[in-house]
């Protein structure tokens, strides 16, 4: 072989070695459900129980997830028995405790008044009613939609047998990236924390703290 192929070759396998470099530590997005701080809250007005729950103590969770979703990547749907695993694409944190924390977050603005916490925070040991979340589907489709199913239960300190209620949500998915994936789904969620709100809006006031 030439000196000059010699380095031709040469040259040519240094530059896909660089670029199978720069492929190989392609930067990853990370992504949350809770919504932005600069994000308008619900006014008292528009909220469902308009101050009802004022003073209550509302504990989140816990929450669970489908197996196929339990996981750090976003999950897609590219047909119906073919699914993606977005590597560069993840949740900020474990699935579970977006989901909680975007009710929470849900709540609160819908419930002005209440103090909400994590079921697994201190602040939650005493709270008058208990929020469990079963989130039996988590899908979506690139350029598409998200949908979410939820089924959850409210146990309060009043007499009265644990409330039971699903929801189910379908976003629409704007734009064609990936990145417009994990807004769909923020928005699908602050629509069943509405749902969770007005249920607890509707109940009657509790007055001691869960056992």
């Amino acid at each position: 072989m030439s000196a000059p192929m010699l380095i031709r070759k040469t040259t040519m396998m240094l530059a896909c070695a660089m670029l199978g470099a720069c492929a190989s530590t392609s930067k990853e997005s990370f992504y949350t459900l809770n919504p932005s701080a600069t994000t308008p809250a619900a006014s008292a007005a528009s909220a469902p129980g308009d101050n009802a729950a004022s003073g209550i103590g509302i504990a989140v969770g816990p929450v669970r997830v489908p197996e196929i979703v339990d996981r750090s990547q976003l999950v897609v749907r590219r047909g119906a028995t073919q699914v993606d695993l977005l590597e560069q694409h993840r949740w900020a944190q474990p699935l579970r405790s977006e989901i909680a924390q975007a009710i929470a977050s849900g709540l609160r603005s819908h419930l002005p008044g209440a103090r909400v916490a994590l079921d697994r925070d201190a602040a939650a040991q005493n709270a008058q009613i208990r929020v469990a979340i079963d989130i039996s589907r988590f899908d979506a489709v690139p350029g598409e939609a998200v949908v979410v199913q939820a089924l959850w239960s409210i146990r309060s300190t009043t007499p009265q047998a644990p409330l039971a209620g699903q929801s189910a949500a379908r976003e629409p998915v704007h734009g064609s990236g990936n990145e417009e994936i994990a807004p769909a789904f923020a928005r699908a969620m602050a629509g069943v924390s509405r749902d969770i709100a007005a249920a607890i809006a509707a109940m009657p006031a509790p007055t001691a703290a869960a056992k």
